[in-house]
């Protein structure tokens, strides 16, 4: 498969792009609620939360720090096919 991307692509791009700009804040704070979570449950010798909520809680944050990586690459492949970096709130 050749390395290529259509130029109507770049619109959508920018599209997903400025959706994730715009849930950042409240993913960021989703993230910082898990972690809170389950740092209060080591501080309470696990008798905080539940294990499965535990589990649960950090599969959120490893999934925000896929979405975060996949966003960063996605950004990365803008960049290098329409060589101008997006303006980055």
């Amino acid at each position: 498969m050749v390395d290529r991307m259509s130029e109507r692509a770049k619109d959508d791009l920018d599209r997903v792009l400025r959706q994730l700009y715009a849930i950042a804040p409240e993913v960021d704070r989703l993230a910082n609620d898990c972690a809170k979570a389950l740092q209060s449950n080591v501080d309470a010798d696990g008798d905080y939360i539940s294990k499965r909520t535990v589990a649960a809680f950090s599969d959120i944050r490893e999934a925000i720090s896929h979405l975060y990586a996949a966003g960063h690459a996605a950004m990365a492949e803008r960049d290098r096919f329409f060589g101008q970096a997006q303006k980055r709130p």
